[in-house]
């Protein structure tokens, strides 16, 4: 028996979903798929085994795209569903590679084989600066940080054998030995005195500079993009937000890939103000933590866009509003004008309630925590895709 292909056959589809500008109408018709397979919808490209892109091409998103496909783990599956229409079969096609087992093998071994570029290099440490290291050529010849340690410690002449392996010195006692710029630990203490700060690391992730908070504290400065491609968040949107700590010092908004005209999804729908709603609060919820009541909201969103009767309207409003964990989680996150996240999904359970546009999102983000950002994004119920129909 083929052990790889039993699993494979085995493996549960576990779908990350990235919505494009325009595609409001595919992701509801994807999120409808998923619901009624059974299927978990993954909360990070490390717990996800297919990509499903739900709109049509957005080519502003497509570096963004790449790089989460490029943190998927092996077994994966990457598809584009560009209507509603064919979500379904789409998604069963997809499946199918995703347990091909000759499919899978030959991913694995085109991603061994050509690694990505740009991860190569900064890897190799092409994307640092030249630095002088006290005439260290061989810097990659001294070893682990270990061996660093047990040489510091002998500081004399006692193992001459380690003392080869450092970068080529040999072992004697002459004035160049003993140059006070080395000090027994070759001209390491040099690095403390290098400014690290705009480098980039391996992967591209900058190092932090240093500024005064607003107590006058010394602290790290991280700019920390948000989004486009996260679960349960606006198509397109990008908040590039400064952090000291946790806290958000600087904020600005980017829409990617909304510069075309895009259908309106709200004329192909019965009741879109409703449709919207529920929708809205199936994406606060889920940022929230309640998974439950969040896939509820979607059910009955599903039900909206057709006209069908909602049984479970009712019902689910009330367990909602009955929460004290979910009062607790929202109340006084993104206040504006006399209104928090919590009055407003209250709003929308009672039937009212209008999208807030995202120019408020700066002045909302800064000085709170970076935990409170998506909680705050979500509880404007931002609808992007009016906005480019309204405004196109």
């Amino acid at each position: 028996m083929d052990l790889t292909a039993w699993l494979l056959r085995r493996t549960p589809p576990r779908p990350f979903v990235v919505a494009t500008p325009g595609g409001t109408l595919a992701r509801f018709a994807v999120e409808r798929v998923v619901r009624e397979r059974g299927w978990w919808a993954a909360t990070s490209p490390a717990e996800a085994n297919m990509l499903v892109v739900a709109g049509p091409p957005a080519p502003g998103l497509d570096t963004h795209i790449d790089r989460v496909w490029d943190a998927m783990p092996a077994p994966r599956v990457r598809t584009h569903v560009r209507a509603a229409a064919e979500a379904s079969a789409v998604l069963v096609a997809a499946v199918a590679q995703l347990h091909d087992r000759v499919r899978q093998q030959g991913e694995t071994k085109r991603r061994a084989v050509e690694p990505d570029e740009q991860v190569h290099e900064m890897s190799c440490g092409s994307a640092m600066p030249d630095m002088d290291h006290g005439g260290h050529d061989q810097h990659q010849s001294h070893g682990d940080h270990h061996e660093h340690e047990n040489h510091q410690e002998h500081n004399g002449h006692e193992h001459h054998d380690e003392h080869q392996q450092h970068g080529g010195h040999e072992p004697d006692s002459g004035p160049e030995h003993n140059n006070p710029g080395h000090d027994g630990n070759h001209g390491h203490d040099m690095h403390h005195g290098h400014d690290m700060s705009g480098m980039e690391m391996p992967g591209g992730i900058p190092l932090a500079d240093r500024a005064a908070d607003r107590d006058g504290l010394m602290l790290d400065v991280l700019r920390v993009p948000l989004g486009p491609a996260l679960p349960d968040w606006p198509a397109g949107l990008v908040v590039h937000t400064v952090l000291q700590g946790d806290v958000v010092q600087e904020a600005r908004i980017e829409l990617l890939g909304h510069s075309g005209h895009h259908a309106a999804w709200r004329d192909e729908v019965v009741d879109p103000a409703l449709v919207h709603r529920l929708d809205s609060a199936a994406r606060l919820l889920a940022i929230a933590g309640w998974q439950d009541a969040s896939t509820t909201a979607r059910r009955l969103r599903d039900e909206a866009l057709v006209g069908s009767r909602m049984p479970g309207l009712d019902r689910w409003t009330r367990q909602v509003r009955r929460s004290r964990t979910l009062r607790w989680s929202l109340a006084g996150v993104g206040e504006y004008e006399g209104t928090d996240a919590l009055d407003r999904l209250r709003h929308w359970l009672d039937g009212h309630g209008e999208p807030l546009p995202p120019e408020l999102l700066p002045d909302l983000l800064v000085g709170t925590e970076l935990a409170a950002a998506r909680l705050i994004v979500a509880g404007l119920g931002l609808d992007l895709d009016q906005r480019v129909h309204t405004h196109g």
